[in-house]
């Protein structure tokens, strides 16, 4: 159920106990084993409050609130902590109108609620899951609650909620205030991160400079798989890419947030027009040089450059598909080479939502949408490429 509790830390950073007018908010130390949670990330302390348990009653029930979007090893922890210092731990989850001021990408009330089931059933903690509609739900007022759980960043909330019930002449309850994880990158894992495409919901990056020390080689055990569609086929002829197009582009709802690779669906975007996000060209088509590849303007995108011979991903690509993610507004990758790769290391940098856009020759255009699986995709090829030092 979590690492375990050990005495108070004296010793620790005394000025951030939080006195109330209902008790103190204190820090507590982690057991050893606690390392043992996620090897090679760092944990944070942890807070407790503790008032006396209310007389005469056998069940301790906990209360805990939140999003739960993108459900992460930091959402797991805090779930398992709260549940050890109860009997039954209800999980409310706020409704699909009060999660949507966190931005469009976040999942569906079902899907989050499906999430925490399924963790619910495969961990065997004591929880259930409820809708969350206003942000303090039943806790200012429920006399059969005892617990309440949240992390350092929603703890104004639960000491709002205690002072709320000693107005109603309910006894506070016991707040316990879970640490942060921390992922890779040395931040605090949240599914923002995650949607923003950064880490992945046990805290790795995606994807990182140091992943290109060596030029990496596609391998030939990879070469059936990746001349197969990455996302799903839209077809059309190949001397008239407008209907295979048209089709392609009636299922993006968000059509900012294209990234376009290779030099026909580019014209063709722009020449439809549509800017791309992201637009990735080499001057050719099938290896061949395109001479219609002049007709490409995006003269208000800024330009980027990467040398990238073919069959390998450079540090010089990651960089410019890294650097055009980052800039605000759209951008044109010019490569010195071949292209053909680039949708690996564009989509382990873009955020959730995004969407990838290539031709399949002789068929028509792919469309991918950017979500988890298909960063573990690219992630999976990533790691199966082979490396040499870098020239």
């Amino acid at each position: 159920m979590g690492p375990r509790l050990t005495e108070w830390d004296d010793s620790w950073d005394n000025q951030s106990v939080r006195q109330t007018s209902w008790g103190r908010v204190r820090p507590v130390s982690y057991g050893d084993e606690a390392g043992s949670y996620a090897p090679g990330h760092r944990l944070c302390r942890m807070f407790q409050f503790t008032p006396a348990p209310p007389k005469g009653m056998s069940e301790r029930i906990g209360l805990l609130g939140g999003t739960f979007d993108r459900l992460h090893v930091g959402h797991h922890r805090l779930i398992e902590e709260v549940a050890a210092r109860c009997d039954n731990l209800e999980i409310h989850v706020t409704s699909d109108s009060m999660a949507s001021a966190k931005g469009n990408h976040v999942q569906s009330y079902d899907q989050r609620f499906e999430s925490l089931s399924t963790f619910i059933e495969q961990t065997g903690v004591q929880a259930s899951v409820h809708m969350l509609d206003d942000p303090f739900g039943p806790a200012p007022h429920r006399e059969d609650c005892v617990v309440i759980g949240c992390t350092s960043e929603t703890l104004d909330g639960c000491e709002r909620i205690n002072e709320m019930r000693l107005e109603a002449a309910l006894k506070p309850l016991e707040i316990v205030v879970v640490a942060h994880f921390i992922d890779e990158a040395g931040e605090i894992l949240s599914s923002s991160r995650i949607r923003s495409g950064i880490v992945s919901p046990s805290g790795n990056l995606w994807i990182q400079a140091s992943d290109f020390d060596t030029v990496r080689y596609m391998p030939a055990v990879l070469d059936e798989e990746l001349k197969q569609p990455l996302g799903t086929l839209h077809k059309g002829p190949e001397d008239n890419l407008s209907i295979a197009l048209e089709s392609a582009l009636s299922t993006v709802k968000d059509k900012s947030m294209i990234i376009a690779v290779g030099d026909v669906t580019v014209l063709s975007l722009e020449e439809g027009g549509h800017i791309p996000r992201v637009a990735v060209i080499d001057g050719c088509t099938k290896r061949q040089e395109w001479s219609p590849s002049s007709r490409i303007t995006l003269d208000e995108s800024k330009r980027f450059h990467a040398v990238n011979p073919a069959g390998t991903l450079t540090r010089s690509m990651y960089e410019a598909c890294r650097d055009a993610m980052d800039w605000d507004g759209p951008t044109v990758i010019d490569v010195e080479g071949e292209e053909d790769l680039s949708p690996i290391p564009l989509i382990l940098i873009c955020p959730l939502g995004t969407v990838i856009m290539y031709g399949q020759p002789g068929e028509g255009i792919v469309v991918r949408r950017v979500d988890l699986a298909a960063k573990s995709r690219a992630r999976r090829f990533l790691d199966a490429f082979q490396s040499t030092e870098s020239k």
